[in-house]
């Protein structure tokens, strides 16, 4: 099976070039895989489920979809705002008509609040933590 295949932007047919928003696609594609634990491409899923990004995206804003798809690794070590920021931000980067992605310089903007928000990177069993939402 080709990997490659779901890396790629798909509008971009043999022969047309990449653009920096066909990268944008692809780093999309990586931080989907990060998410989730799956690879873009996996013909031992149900047809349904073989393309990553088309199976992903649809659940990328329902928060208990999401919770569902987060990589089992990763269930529980997380603060789900920050998981579901970073959903969005995934969204964003996997449209499939390349002039709605934002460029990467927003992206790397966008995942860099997130990293720095102190708020986002708690967990409800942090300390300090006073059980109300807007703590994240």
């Amino acid at each position: 099976e080709n990997i490659a295949a779901g890396y790629s932007d798909p509008k971009c047919s043999k022969g047309s070039s990449y653009t920096f928003r066909s990268d944008v696609y692809s780093f999309g594609v990586v931080m989907l895989e990060l998410l989730t634990g799956r690879m873009p491409l996996d013909s031992t899923k149900p047809k349904a489920e073989q393309y990553l990004v088309q199976w992903a995206t649809p659940q990328l804003h329902d928060i208990d979809a999401l919770d569902k798809m987060v990589d089992p690794a990763l269930r529980g070590l997380y603060p789900p705002k920050s998981i579901s920021r970073f959903a969005d931000i995934i969204a964003l980067c996997v449209q499939m008509e390349p002039e709605f992605r934002p460029p990467m310089s927003e992206v790397v903007q966008s995942l860099l609040r997130l990293v720095q928000n102190p708020n986002m990177n708690r967990r409800p069993e942090d300390a300090g933590h006073s059980g109300r939402l807007d703590d994240y």
